[in-house]
Order: structure tokens, then sequence, then C-alpha cells
């Protein structure tokens, strides 16, 4: 079957696809996140990444593909999905599509096989820069220490009591010893 033949499949019949992942989705341990969400919240997100396959099945746009996943990356950050669970979702729409296409009698000619694998690859490529993209937004946005709140640099430390002292540099950001930190042995 030829992209053309799937992008039909697809819009055929596209419930009895979608109401097996929902399943999937349900009852996997990898996607604890998803459990909580209602089936139609499912279809709406499951529908919404078949029209972008659809869409890269006919056109091969890069830049569409591109802003898509951004744009999914971007949304399942702020909604608090962690991302590794959306990386595994990406990946199981994919196994259960494939899985769907077989057990139906439409068998994926080599080039249309090819560019669906193509198309997840890059869908979990661009939804995690998204993410990374928002995370790091979302980092920089956060309150930076005041004046008010940030250690006197020209204090007497306390050496005796086994306080280093903090160094400051030119810039007035503080340079703070590794030492103590979660996960790692005092030194």
């Amino acid at each position: 079957m030829d992209s053309v033949g799937v992008v039909r499949t697809i819009g055929e019949n596209p419930l009895e696809l979608i109401n097996q992942l929902n399943g999937e989705l349900k009852t996997n341990l990898g996607t604890s996140h998803y459990h909580r969400l209602s089936d139609d919240e499912l279809i709406r997100r499951h529908s919404h990444i078949f029209r972008i396959m659809t869409q890269w099945l006919l056109s091969q746009s890069e830049s569409e593909l591109r802003k898509d996943g951004e744009e999914l990356g971007d949304r399942r950050f702020h909604e608090g999905t962690p991302l590794g669970q959306v990386v595994l979702v990406l990946i199981l729409v994919e196994k259960i599509f494939l899985k769907y296409m077989e057990a139906s009698g439409h068998r994926l000619d080599d080039e249309t096989r090819q560019s669906v694998e193509e198309f997840f690859q890059k869908a979990v490529y661009y939804t995690a820069t998204g993410y990374e993209v928002a995370l790091a937004v979302s980092n920089r946005m956060a309150k930076k220490p005041s004046a008010d709140q940030m250690p006197d640099a020209t204090a007497t430390p306390d050496v005796r009591a086994g306080k280093s002292p903090a160094r400051v540099t030119k810039e007035g950001d503080m340079e703070i010893s590794r030492g103590g930190q979660v996960g790692e042995f005092g030194g």
C-alpha cells in the first residue's frame, strides 16, 4: 500500500485504530500520566497525530512537521507530562499503527513504511526539542534571588565551623560548592 492508500485507510475508520491506542495507553505502566485522561481527550490527541502523519505522507514537509512537533512538545511540557512518557506514547502509536495496518491486510510498500518510520522518528525528535525549549524558557523565567537575599560576600567566613567561603565573581554571580548536594557524597 502506498502513502495515499494509508491516508485513505486512516480516514475511513480511525476510531478502531484509536480505540486500540486508548486501551494501550490506559493500561501501559509507562504512560501513567495518560491514565487520567478521558477517552475523548485521547481520541482528540490521536486524531491530531494521525492528521500530522497524513500531512507528512502527502507533502513530506519538514518545516510543518517541525512546527507541529515543537508545538506538541511545548503543550506537553506546560501540562506537566513527563518527556519520557510523551516519547513512549509516540513510539506506541507507531507500533500499534503498523500492527493495525498489517492485521487489517494493508501491507505497506517499502517506501511508505520508510516514510511512516521517518515520520515518527522526526516527530519524537521535534517534540522533544519543543519540550526542551519550553523547559529552558521556564528555567530562565524562574525567579532569580534579589540582592537582599544574597549573602554578604564581604563577610568573614566561619572556617572553624566547617563552612567554606562563597566566592563572588566579577559579574556578581556566586560560585557554589557542589559538596553536599542531593545525590552526592560530602567532601
